[in-house]
């Protein structure tokens, strides 16, 4: 990693998940806890068996109507997914938890029905100032090439869409995936981690093609790659992949990871990209204008009633600890007593004895406390 980003960003990290309905969120997280262990198997949504979809309103509409809250881990870092809802009869539930998460990655399709929703959600995430990654979903049904598809989507991105894979095709058929940054190739196995394989000979033209168009957007922010790329001298990978967690972090631009997330292709490249390019919690509590110091903060990301634990606050940690039966308070000095800390994944969870800055955790019987409040450590 070079300089411009200042390194990858360690800790616990808070992702949405978002796009249009039926885009393939709810498959894409539960391709994601399937490939980290979180669950033992990749259930379809069609067997009314995933995480996301275990509430019975859920299961009868045969989609999410709330935002699903999973905490996995991947290369022994924490991250926590959010699912939310595509529909935009439900879309009230996604503004209080986009604000408190680092990154949303957003699933798209080559649908240009769906335009107008995906223009409707990159907007919103520009509103709250929430970097992005773009998911190309459904890769093998795609009858468009990716760059064609690029260009059908780019009205909806007020930053440029930043191609870092190409497909790898054999008799037409999409069987992994080039990556731009690595220069290597990826054939895909169905639920289970990708082949790494040489480009082949056929695909070097297109691959270098792309490759430098890549370079040539990250090259609008960084001179020294300018300088090289008209020099034609062959940048270091160190030096791109700064580029593109620098760019990322910064909003300016929304780089696109390809994959059909059905089979739980393309999940690991995107895994490693949060893990890499993702801002992390300093970032968000500035973003939110949270204070400084050692002081508690937390915010408030969604209300669950449950039938036996009651009401949970699904909370970020933005800076401090939070330890059970702690007292935390809101903006009008009103006090509310933490009782019970959990880790959730969908409908379970598990119960711990403290929370940490970056941690996203369910809060219990904050019975004075709404979705989308700050609470903190100093009264007042």
């Amino acid at each position: 990693m070079g300089t411009r980003a200042g390194g990858r960003r360690t800790g616990p990290k808070c992702i949405a998940i978002v796009g249009p309905f039926a885009s393939g969120k709810t498959t894409l997280l539960e391709a994601i806890l399937a490939r980290t262990g979180a669950i033992p198997r990749q259930n379809p949504v069609s067997s009314g068996s995933t995480v996301s979809d275990h509430s019975p309103e859920a299961r009868a509409h045969a989609m999410s109507v709330e935002a699903t809250i999973a905490t996995t881990e991947f290369m022994g870092e924490q991250i926590t997914f959010v699912d939310c809802p595509g529909s935009i009869e439900f879309s009230f539930e996604a503004e209080p938890v986009l604000a408190a998460c680092d990154l949303a990655v957003v699933v798209a399709e080559a649908d240009e029905k769906k335009i107008p929703a995906l223009q409707l959600i990159m907007r919103k995430l520009d509103d709250l100032g929430v970097p992005r990654i773009l998911f190309l979903n459904k890769v093998d049904k795609a009858i468009a090439g990716v760059r064609d598809t690029l260009k059908m989507l780019q009205p909806a991105s007020s930053v440029p869409l930043l191609l870092r894979q190409i497909p790898l095709r054999k008799d037409g058929v999409v069987i992994g995936s080039i990556d731009l940054a690595l220069e290597r190739a990826y054939v895909y196995r169905e639920y289970a981690e990708s082949q790494v394989a040489d480009i082949p000979s056929d695909d070097k033209a297109r691959e270098l093609e792309a490759r430098f168009s890549m370079l040539e957007t990250l090259a609008d922010h960084d001179d020294e790659l300018m300088e090289q790329l008209l020099e034609e001298i062959e940048p270091p990978k160190d030096a791109i992949f700064d580029d593109l967690a620098a760019d990322l972090r910064a909003g300016a631009v929304t780089p696109v990871l390809i994959g059909t997330a059905e089979k739980g292709n393309g999940v690991l490249r995107l895994l490693k990209a949060i893990r890499h390019d993702a801002p992390d919690v300093e970032a968000t509590r500035k973003r939110l204008g949270a204070p400084d110091g050692n002081q508690t903060v937390v915010q408030v990301m969604k209300t669950i009633h449950t039938a036996h634990g009651g009401k949970l606050s699904v909370s970020r940690v933005l800076s401090g600890q939070v330890a059970d039966a702690a007292e935390l308070f809101l903006s009008n000095g009103e006090a509310a007593k933490v009782s019970g800390i959990y880790k959730m994944l969908g409908k379970d969870q598990s119960k711990l004895t403290s929370a940490k800055a970056g941690d996203t955790v369910a809060l219990g019987k904050l019975d004075n406390v709404k979705t989308g409040q700050t609470l903190s450590s100093v009264k007042g």
